[in-house]
Formats: C-alpha cells, structure tokens, sequence
C-alpha cells in the first residue's frame, strides 16, 4: 500500500492519542497533553492509508548530526514491510537533509524477530563499539538504562570532523 506521509500536527492531536491506544491495544494510553508534549520536543510523521485512516507514526531528534529514531508504530502490523519503511525512509531523508551521518533506532532485547528482520532489510544493524565516534558513541547509549540496543545506518558516506 503507498501510503500518505506528513508532518503531525497540533490538530492530529487527538488522532495520535487514539491511534498509540489502538494499535497498542491500550498497553499504551497517552493523554492528549503527552502527545503534544511529544510534539513539541521531536518531529513526527503520519502515515494515512488511501482511505485517509491514520495506518503508522515516526518521531526522531537531530543531535550531533545522529538522527534518533524514538517511536515508531504501524497498525495493522501488516503494513510494516510498505508503510513503516516508507515511513523510516522519509525520516532518513529528512536526516541527510539535515547532513545527519547516522540514524538509529533503539529496540529492547526482546524484540521480535520479525521487527528485527525488517529493521536489518531497512540496513540498520549494531556497530562494533570501537568503530563508533563519539557522538555515535554518546547516541547509541542513551537508552541504555531503559534496556535499549541501538541499531545503526550510516546514511552518509564521509563523517563530519570539523563544524560545518
């Protein structure tokens, strides 16, 4: 399925609340004030099907030209191999427009093999922690006390060694 993808908005609001509850079958139940707050601090994307129903959401942070991949959700699962990998490349293209070196997505260790698989198809794997700079460093251990495993693209051939 090709989907629509665009930013979120203040107005999407109440959509994503019901989505993340939706898809997550009310494992996850965020208020409208933490999807706004998740707004405000992160861009997001909103993937909608044909028929214009909210199917998926990417959100990430730009730091240190490392793009952090922290939500993403695809409902029906389904969708994951069309939707969330275009949703995944268009966080990726905003990422080389923003000349990011890296992006990454955190996963637990219990992550299904399915999801690992896609990622992996996507040309996300775990780096060797002395190949990684120091902000890729930094980057992938942010979420280490939450039991997270970063997992790395490098989206851009050459590393920046001085500002740009």
């Amino acid at each position: 399925m090709k989907a629509t993808i665009r930013r979120a908005r203040i107005a999407d609001v109440d959509a994503i609340r019901d989505f993340v509850r939706q898809a997550t079958r009310g494992r996850l139940d965020p208020s409208g004030d933490e999807v706004f707050d998740r707004l405000a601090e992160r861009g997001m994307l909103l993937a909608f099907s044909p028929e214009r129903e909210l199917v998926g959401l990417v959100s990430w942070r730009v730091e240190n030209l490392v793009a952090r991949i922290l939500d993403f959700l695809v409902y029906p699962l389904d969708l994951r191999p069309t939707v969330g990998r275009q949703l995944i490349e268009a966080v990726e293209e905003e990422a080389r427009r923003l000349e990011c070196e890296a992006c990454m997505i955190y996963v637990s260790p219990e992550v299904s093999s399915a999801a690992l698989a896609f990622y992996m198809g996507l040309g996300y794997t775990r780096w060797p922690e002395e190949s990684l700079s120091e902000p890729w460093r930094e980057a992938a251990h942010e979420f280490d006390a939450l039991g997270r495993v970063a997992l790395i693209k490098q989206i851009r051939a050459e590393r920046v060694t001085r500002p740009i």
